[in-house]
């Protein structure tokens, strides 16, 4: 009989527990962004040679470039290298064989599974088809030996006149313009001159590899193609600028002729004898009528006002980002005023709702009107999923410090936006992830994880290797920072499944997160679902989240721990892990509720009090022996009003806690709250909230004559963290400091008598985003007052 009720009441108990819906970290904010601090920004590390042009596979872990040649007496001025980033082996791909003339070789590109590369080459590695003649500039395939390819074992692209066998290589390939390629090297786009008739204007070719070359259906030019050459009215560059998707369907280029247009006629433009208006176009290859497979997508419905060009493909085929000085194509947007021609902005069109939003934008609420860089934006890249984009600029609203003005007139600092959250980040930084790297940076790549970001710079001295000339390819590893708390699911019913918790996996950037495997150790813990789960292969981008939800059947009476593991998969995979633990036996009191977020705060600030309600769900009283706080982040919080300890409670009988988050240290904190009764059995609340630092910065003089000690005075900041101190207009030497154990600072910054004067802005920032600035006035030394002295921009 006694066994009986003890059944009955564990049924009775685990049908009770089953209608509760005990939250996890945060019930909130489970998928939504989540407020933390930015993680470090990584420094680039440079190529050993003269490199330009990268590109990177999908995982990040090959790069290829063109450089100079390694070889001494080599006369060529560009090949190709391709860089395997987990063996460190860097191999010449583009080599000249023996009986064909010497040729250079540029803008290579890899596919995203890291299989295909394809080139712009002068090399004729068909000996067949190529005759090594004349203008020889050509599109050529090489499948990796990774992947079961042969070196040197080229494949043509880019074929000419002729069918079957007698086809020959078109020998017209622009070397201006990259090529693209599908994910997995079955689809290239390529420029080439668009007719003998017309040798300055081109014409974007698509080929479907799969295809025998000389076979019909091999290569077709991108739809709304104009049949004839255009007339003289206006001046055109022609198609160009091709950008693919993963499965090769969708084909974004850039055109002065009227694509969308079933009689594909060439364009206008403002004034006759002039260029044509550029712009973007987007083909799906999928769709069959000739009518609404092409659309332009770099027009609002007050016209085109504007060119636009440089368009880039998400891998899912989604996004479409490009340039544009077009100003009404995002109403309610802030631009600069147009007084010698409009700033270039990149935008981000979504082809699912034809909507398109400001990509090249200062941080904020993404809900809010953007407000666009003040200096041209452009080279954007998408990674897979189009959820970050990176650009070159040399815009001076973006960030509290400026690069210096090196580089060429396409060079600027390499940004990374993060649309979705309104965040932005400078790639391009030195060492102590703060400093801006010269704005000498171009032709950025980013990787279809987000990962890894390439682009080729000038500054390669800076960056650490001063012993090459020239361009050199910069590679930053970006590896995501990831949030996961620890778990006491509490004590639950032995043999009977508990409730179920709700675990929020926070991404806090830079990069995002994609979830592949979600494993427990200990088969008493049950992995029941959760979008890491059921969503596995979709990005959680920065600032995002995904959620595990958990069960505890424990099989034996008393306590039980296990590892919960929520892993990537490829190279350069991240994973992360929490502890769980838990208790079989008989649960006493359920809390109501089962969780709560204690809301964003100042660290060190105090919270309103989180109100908790206990309640006996035994049929016996019971006491309850004590309160405590546990978990990941246990400081973090603190128990105000307690109402429940040393309380005695009937059947059904009642208690309240109160908690409050007081945050010690930025970031996601969560904690577990432990009522525990005299029997031994306990019950979990999760509690949990978001804290940043809102540091301070003062000078005990705000005039100061060069040359001077500045003394500078802080607060705010975290704990020990090392703290930059820079003028931010970029002039001047910086300083890095070290806060001490209240977060605090007191530094001497140098003055010189070569700092520029004027009015000044001190910035002190960590690599984790915590800024702060104070005004100064720095007036010169009295003997280089006057008409003489050195007239530098304010800042």
């Amino acid at each position: 009989m006694e066994r009986r009720t003890g059944t009955r009441r564990r049924l009775l108990l685990g049908s009770s527990l089953a209608v509760l819906t005990v939250v996890g970290v945060s019930p909130a904010s489970a998928g939504q962004p989540v407020a933390a601090p930015t993680p470090p920004a990584p420094a680039p590390t440079v190529a050993t040679v003269t490199s330009q042009t990268p590109s990177v596979s999908g995982d990040g872990r090959y790069v290829v470039y063109a450089g100079i040649p390694a070889e001494a007496g080599d006369t060529r001025t560009s090949t190709v290298f391709l860089d395997d980033r987990a063996t460190g082996a860097v191999t010449e791909l583009t080599a000249p064989l023996d009986g064909i003339r010497p040729g250079n070789s540029v803008l290579p590109v890899i596919s995203n599974d890291g299989c295909t590369v394809v080139v712009v080459t002068e090399l004729g590695y068909d000996l067949f088809r190529d005759d090594d003649q004349g203008d020889r500039w050509d599109v050529y395939k090489l499948e990796l030996p990774q992947c079961g390819g042969t070196p040197g074992d080229w494949e043509l692209v880019s074929s000419g006149a002729g069918t079957g066998l007698q086809t020959s290589a078109a020998d017209d390939v622009s070397p201006l313009d990259a090529p693209a390629v599908s994910g997995e090297g079955a689809v290239v786009a390529y420029t080439s001159q668009f007719s003998a008739a017309a040798p300055d204007v081109t014409a974007v070719t698509v080929v479907d590899l799969t295809v025998p070359i000389g076979d019909p259906g091999r290569d077709t030019r991108v739809a709304g193609t104009p049949a004839q050459a255009p007339d003289s009215t206006f001046r055109y560059h022609g198609l160009r600028e091709p950008a693919i998707s993963l499965d090769g369907s969708i084909v974004a280029f850039t055109s002065d002729a009227d694509n969308a247009s079933p009689l594909g006629d060439w364009g206008t433009g403002p004034q006759p004898g002039g260029f044509a208006r550029s712009a973007v176009f987007v083909w799906d290859r999928s769709n069959p009528d000739p009518n609404t497979d092409v659309h332009r997508i770099s027009t609002s419905p007050g016209g085109d006002t504007g060119d636009a060009g440089s368009p880039s493909v998400s891998g899912d085929g989604r996004y479409v980002a490009f340039v544009s000085t077009a100003t009404n194509l995002v109403p309610g947007a802030s631009l600069p005023a147009c007084d010698l021609g409009c700033v270039p902005q990149v935008y981000l069109f979504d082809r699912t709702d034809s909507s398109t939003r400001l990509g090249s934008r200062v941080a904020g609420d993404p809900s809010t009107p953007p407000v666009g860089v003040d200096s041209a934006a452009i080279q954007p890249a998408l990674n897979g999923n189009g959820d970050e984009l990176v650009y070159i600029t040399r815009a001076t609203n973006l960030f509290p410090t400026r690069s210096s003005g090196l580089g060429g007139p396409l060079d600027g600092d390499v940004v990374l936006s993060v649309p979705s959250t309104g965040a932005v980040q400078r790639v391009s930084v030195l060492a102590d992830g703060v400093t801006p790297a010269p704005a000498a940076n171009g032709h950025p790549h980013i990787s279809a994880s987000g990962r890894v970001v390439v682009f080729d710079t000038l500054a390669g001295a800076a960056y650490g290797n001063p012993r090459v000339a020239g361009r050199q390819v910069a590679v930053v590893e970006r590896p995501p920072s990831l949030q996961l708390a620890n778990l006491d699911l509490g004590t639950v019913a032995t043999g009977f499944p508990g409730p179920e918790w709700f675990l929020v996996l926070a991404n806090r950037g830079p990069s995002s997160f994609v979830p592949a495997t979600v494993v427990v150790d200990n088969t008493d813990y049950l992995v029941s679902g959760g979008s890491c789960v059921d969503q596995a292969g979709v990005a959680v981008p920065p600032g995002g989240a995904c959620t595990v939800n958990l069960m505890l059947m424990p099989s034996v009476a008393g306590p039980s721990k296990a590892t919960l593991t929520v892993s990537e998969a490829g190279f350069g995979a991240t994973s992360i892990t929490a502890q769980l633990t838990g208790n079989g036996g008989d649960p006493t009191l359920a809390p109501t509720p089962a969780g709560a977020d204690g809301q964003s705060l100042v660290v060190g600030a105090r919270g309103d009090p989180m109100t908790f309600t206990m309640t006996n769900v035994a049929f016996n009283p019971v006491k309850v022996k004590s309160v405590r706080i546990a978990g990941s982040n246990p400081t973090d919080f603190t128990l105000g009003d307690n109402k429940c300890a040393n309380k005695n409670l009937d059947a059904a009988a009642t208690c309240t806690i109160d908690v409050l988050f007081t945050p010690k240290a930025a970031g996601r904190r969560t904690a577990s709250v432990l009522v525990t009764t005299d029997d031994g059995a306990y019950s979990t609340i999760l509690v949990s909230g978001d804290a940043h630092y809102e540091p301070k910065l003062a000078v005990t003089t705000t005039t100061v004559v060069a040359p001077a000690r500045l003394v500078v005075v802080g607060a705010g900041f975290a704990p020990d963290a090392q703290v930059t101190l820079a003028w931010s207009d970029g002039f001047g030497r910086p300083q890095t400091v070290t806060t001490d154990a209240q977060g605090g600072l007191l530094a001497v910054f140098i003055v010189r008598p070569t700092d520029r004067a004027g009015d000044r802005v001190l910035v002190a920032q960590t690599t984790d985003g915590q800024l702060a600035t104070a005004d100064v006035h720095v007036v010169m030394p009295a003997a280089t007052r006057g008409p003489a002295a050195p007239n530098r921009p304010r800042g």
